[in-house]
């Protein structure tokens, strides 16, 4: 712990902070200046357990939402500030504790901009939630070895996946706009066709079956997407049921759209509909009375 905190207090003032010893750790106070000048202090308190170091607000100080899985504030209010291995926090030397005030500056930049603008910064680049991450990380891979055209496209979220929800139909696609790139299936897990065109970009075109070991890549793509949108809704559907409330400071939320579907859940209980509930019923037609 001592030599965590040290190595943190000894680069600070080069990020704007003052660091000083506290029950648990230590509380800093730390400047973000915004592009237009306006500086917002902060006063975190940090804790050090051996070379592992966390931050949250300091009760009485909140500037932030107390809890918010989409601006990455944990349900204990500490800071989420990472994922896997490249997660800062493990404060061993002095560039290990320059990345971690870097990383809380740019964090609470970011937050900062949430709260103007109703929208956390960079999004589309975040971390899916909870187990989702791990997902998230896999699919990541696969998209990097199917090129950079394919990663530069994953990366901007032109891909789409679909569950085809018709009955007997366990399969996934991957579409593109309009442009279908794959199928896969549930039952085997792979491709269900490798006849279409490679998505990596190659020259001249190959089909996926041609094409290196890109089908086993392109399948894991599309799983692992799946699933990770499965564990995140399923995360978010925790915390609504552990009765966490949305903060309210986003337009769109994660957490917001779990607790309605609790509600929706919650008043289809309250009230039964005892008509059958397949997409393909329809109400019996209305008999004629004879005049």
């Amino acid at each position: 712990m001592a030599l965590a905190f040290e190595l943190l207090q000894g680069v600070a003032s080069d990020y704007g902070a003052t660091l000083h010893r506290a029950a648990g750790g230590g509380r800093a106070e730390i400047s973000v200046t915004r592009p237009g000048g306006a500086v917002h202090v902060f006063t975190l308190a940090i804790s050090i357990a051996g070379e592992h170091v966390s931050a949250k607000e300091v009760p009485g100080h909140h500037q932030l939402p107390q809890f918010c899985p989409d601006r990455h504030i944990n349900p204990n209010q500490s800071f989420c500030l990472g994922w896997g291995d490249g997660k800062p926090g493990h404060i061993i030397d002095e560039a290990a504790a320059r990345q971690w005030w870097s990383t809380v500056y740019r964090f609470l930049a970011h937050q900062i901009s949430a709260n103007v603008r109703r929208v956390f910064p960079g999004a589309e680049n975040g971390r899916a939630h909870g187990d989702a991450a791990k997902h998230q990380a896999i699919a990541e891979q696969a998209a990097e070895c199917l090129g950079p055209e394919f990663k530069a496209a994953a990366q901007a979220g032109l891909f789409e996946v679909r569950q085809d929800v018709r009955p007997g139909k366990r399969r996934l696609e991957l579409w593109r706009g309009d442009q279908l790139i794959a199928r896969v299936s549930l039952r085997s897990n792979s491709l269900i066709s490798g006849k279409l065109a490679c998505p990596c970009g190659c020259r001249p075109k190959r089909t996926t079956a041609e094409c290196a070991d890109h089908a086993e890549a392109l399948a894991t793509y599309v799983l692992e997407r799946h699933r990770c949108a499965l564990a995140d809704r399923a995360f978010l559907d925790q915390c609504a049921a552990a009765g966490m409330a949305c903060c309210g400071t986003l337009e769109t939320c994660g957490l917001r759209n779990a607790i309605r579907r609790k509600q929706v859940g919650c008043t289809k209980k309250e009230n039964p509909q005892h008509a059958r509930s397949s997409r393909y019923w329809r109400p019996p037609a209305k008999s004629k009375r004879p005049r």
